[in-house]
């Protein structure tokens, strides 16, 4: 069998014009590859340019990939220069392995072409590696080496020659011999392992801004899709249904049949796809989170290899115990990681937003039993009633302590007009404002009758059938966060969901956002405020933390209660003010609870701050929409003192903010801290 062969290609050189070289097949430590010799290329590691040199020539591995003028070989032109030039130059070959058929690299365009064959250059050193034994290496003396030095590979040795030339002679003088296996020693380019941007093909993604890395407010993807896409991580989407065939989402919903899918409302109980060509909502939420990518359609989600189930449950009315059931949901055979939530009370500023017991037995549920005992990550949109002088801290689903309150910024950095404020509200993502071009891109109900609902209520809509440019609200930044925490998940599938909600926090990007509450240091030296949280999702640093972060320890609580009664003053006295003593606790902070009775006859007058013992506030601003009387047994949660130490004393301060006559009082208040052990 010959191990060395070279023959030359006319055909190439006629195809494409670039070539003028011969090909060799060598054996590199016994692995044969092909190789092809530019014959019109010669590399300097000098700053040597002949005249001979034409336009052609290109910087590249320290030095100069030189471009010979028609006639001008690159054995020519080393034969004719000084011993001194020419050991400063050297054959140029490239690896047929990393190069496509001639036709397909002629075809390519110049940036793409030039891209190739960089990647497949190889620059020709002065030694060759020839499996030889010590005892035979007179057998190349005709070669004349230079010197012989046992290879790190056994049974082969390194030869080296006085140039990268007389090492391509005795190359070609050990071919007509034959009887040797040898490869030359090549230089070649290597790149770092960073991770290169993927390519997305994705026709609609170029107007998804918030995913755009050249957007001056982004949720800084990074790279991210290079190493984690979401594969392997379940999102149930509870919402007013979900298109299980949507062509972008089909790919990435469990068939139906498998029972992965429930529809609380009407219609088939196992199919979540909307009756109701109006009940768009869940799914352009679903394509937010997790519509396929790099799929040569539509748009991409920010997990977009996911996968999803589909709770259709806010298509009508729906039980307390529907409402438990769907957010505990983990049916037998798959693990719900992460649920989302674009959905909660009415955002009037006059409810008080309490959710049943049922409820938060289910989320209670999710993060103590499923996703073996890690717990499902709840997202809940933050809620989109500012405007109409609402705020987060009233709102017991989006606050709970078993969810991550999700909040809304416009594509200028703003807090969008509606997303409110609150104690709890931990991350925010984009919600844009009301029409084109400031909304987001995703997916919408397919068909023609969707489709001219979407242009009815945005006349100046230019996505086309199946999808909307016209999501909104702080229902379309929840779903960024949950296709986010799928991407951590992947990344590190034990975090905890109190560690993902730190991590959130810890990695959330407030630089340059302009809200309705400032920013500020809590004592921990965590960057909050009441209108983003920890700021806009940083999604590249929270996978990065994800995959080094040491779980947080068993979370642990200590309370304290007052039981008195302490009538509050009107606006202009001093606020009532009730304090706990907390000094002995050992704890850092996460999640803070006070729950109270408010007797007042208009309960939208009053406010309630909590001071930690660091001097960190937070806030519940007063609503002054809501002339419902009283609030009983009434829980409010903060965020505000995570990572703080809980020992000290804590105040709550209520005010009256209204001289109408109209008196309150507060009584039987408990605080309880939750956290880990310091």
């Amino acid at each position: 069998m010959k191990l060395f062969l070279r023959f030359v290609f006319a055909t190439l050189i006629a195809l494409t014009g670039l070539w003028a070289q011969s090909d060799y097949t060598f054996s590199d430590g016994g692995r044969q590859g092909n190789y092809r010799l530019a014959q019109d290329e010669v590399f300097s590691k000098a700053s040597l340019v002949p005249a001979t040199v034409t336009a052609g020539s290109r910087a590249w591995g320290g030095g100069t990939v030189l471009k010979l003028n028609s006639g001008e070989a690159a054995r020519k032109v080393a034969k004719s220069s000084s011993a001194k030039t020419r050991g400063a130059l050297a054959p140029v070959f490239y690896y047929a392995g990393d190069l496509p058929t001639a036709e397909k690299l002629a075809a390519l365009p110049a940036v793409e072409r030039d891209r190739m064959l960089a990647n497949a250059r190889r620059v020709m050193t002065a030694k060759l590696l020839v499996r030889l034994e010590k005892a035979q290496t007179k057998t190349l003396a005709e070669t004349q080496p230079t010197a012989f030095e046992t290879a790190l590979l056994p049974g082969w040795m390194l030869v080296s020659y006085a140039d990268a030339f007389a090492a391509l002679d005795a190359a070609d003088w050990m071919t007509q011999k034959g009887g040797f296996e040898f490869s030359p020693v090549f230089s070649r380019t290597m790149y770092t392992r960073q991770a290169l941007a993927r390519d997305v093909n994705d026709p609609l993604y170029p107007k998804q801004w918030h995913l755009q890395p050249a957007a001056t407010f982004n949720l800084s993807m990074g790279n991210t899709w290079d190493s984690v896409t979401g594969k392997d991580i379940n999102i149930a989407v509870i919402d007013d249904g979900l298109e299980v065939k949507h062509e972008d989402l089909v790919s990435n919903s469990f068939p139906l049949g498998q029972g992965f899918h429930r529809n609380f409302n009407d219609g088939d109980p196992a199919d979540p796809t909307p009756t109701d060509i109006k009940q768009n909502h869940g799914t352009s939420c679903a394509g937010l989170a997790a519509a396929s990518g790099f799929n040569n359609l539509g748009v991409t989600g920010v997990a977009p290899e996911a996968r999803m189930m589909g709770l259709r449950l806010i298509a009508g009315a729906a039980s307390s115990e529907d409402n438990g059931t769907a957010l505990a949901w983990q049916p037998e055979g798959i693990v719900t990681h992460v649920s989302s939530n674009s959905w909660g009370p009415a955002d009037d500023a006059k409810s008080d937003g309490t959710i049943s017991a049922l409820q938060l037995a289910g989320m209670k549920k999710g993060v103590t039993e499923n996703r073996n005992k890690l717990g499902t990550v709840y997202l809940i949109s933050a809620g989109n009633g500012r405007d109409s002088g609402d705020d987060e801290s009233y709102d017991g689903f989006s606050s709970s302590r078993f969810g991550i309150a999700v909040a809304a910024v416009n594509r200028g950095g703003t807090q969008s007009s509606y997303s409110e404020n609150g104690m709890a509200v931990a991350i925010a993502a984009f919600g844009g404002e009301f029409q084109p071009p400031d909304v987001t891109w995703t997916t919408n109900n397919s068909g023609a009758e969707s489709y001219a609902l979407l242009q009815k209520k945005s006349p100046d809509t230019t996505a086309p059938v199946n999808y909307t440019d016209s999501m909104n609200g702080t229902s379309a930044a929840a779903p960024q966060i949950s296709g986010a925490v799928a991407l951590m998940l992947q990344k590190n599938p034990l975090l905890g969901y109190r560690d993902v909600k730190e991590i959130l926090m810890t990695t959330g990007n407030a630089k340059d956002l302009k809200g309705s509450t400032e920013f500020f240091k809590n004592g921990a030296g965590l960057t909050l405020s009441h209108s983003f949280g920890a700021g806009v999702v940083n999604v590249a640093a929270a996978v990065e933390l994800a995959g080094k972060w040491k779980n947080l320890g068993p979370e642990i609580s200590m309370e304290s209660a007052v039981n008195t009664t302490v009538d509050i003053p009107e606006v202009g006295s001093d606020v009532a003010t009730i304090e706990f003593d907390l000094s002995s606790a050992n704890i850092r902070v996460e999640h803070v609870e006070f729950t109270f009775t408010l007797t007042h006859a208009k309960r939208g007058t009053v406010s309630f701050g909590l001071r930690s013992p660091a001097g960190t506030m937070s806030l519940a601003a007063q609503r002054p929409p809501d002339d419902n009387a009283n609030f009983v047994e009434y829980t409010m949660t903060s965020v505000m003192n995570w990572g703080e130490s809980a020992a000290g004393k804590w105040k709550l301060l209520v005010a009256d903010n209204v001289v109408d006559g109209i008196k309150g009082d507060i009584r039987n208040v408990k605080l309880v801290v939750y956290g880990t052990a310091q």
